[in-house]
């Protein structure tokens, strides 16, 4: 639609700014991508337990997107206390779970608002959608999580911060 206006367009500045707010989106779409490619590319650990973070470093109803080692995403989350994993994609467009928020006991992907519970992945009823999640302990305050993800759905008990640990 927009290019047969510009067949009758008088004036370069729309067309400037057409050409010029889609080479913006196109570029930040790319600089988004080198970032993440960058984040893959300094993933650590090796093995079956792989370290994410010190649990102080949690915000509470907020997720940390952590890179496994074999390029998958996982989203933590820290909730009254308790702390879950799961697959960082949103089973509706693999929207970015971790960059969502908690809201009503869930985990809420920023793009659609679908919602999952923490604990097993899955969509409050009526809905049925589910995701990954993955099994997590705390060693010596630093978050361990194991990298060989649960099937979509899988309910995992979240682990629950002492006394002593943030909250």
């Amino acid at each position: 639609m927009a290019l047969g206006y510009f067949q009758n367009a008088t004036s370069g500045f729309i067309v400037f700014i057409f050409f010029g707010g889609a080479l913006t989106v196109v570029g930040l779409h790319l600089w988004s991508g080198m970032l993440e490619n960058r984040q893959d590319s300094t993933a650590t650990g090796r093995g079956a337990w792989v370290p994410v973070c010190p649990v102080g470093d949690l915000q509470d109803k907020r997720g940390k997107v952590f890179v496994l080692p074999d390029g998958e995403r996982a989203a933590i989350f820290l909730y009254g206390g308790k702390i879950s994993a799961l697959s960082n994609l949103c089973a509706h467009q693999n929207g970015p779970l971790g960059e969502g928020r908690m809201l009503y006991g869930c985990v809420t992907c920023p793009w659609h608002g679908y919602q999952y519970r923490p604990a097993d992945g899955r969509s409050p009823p009526p809905f049925t959608e589910k995701v990954p999640t993955y099994n997590i302990a705390i060693e010596n305050d630093v978050l361990m999580i194991d990298p060989v993800a649960n099937a979509a759905g899988t309910y995992v008990e979240p682990l629950v911060l002492a006394e002593g640990e943030k909250q």
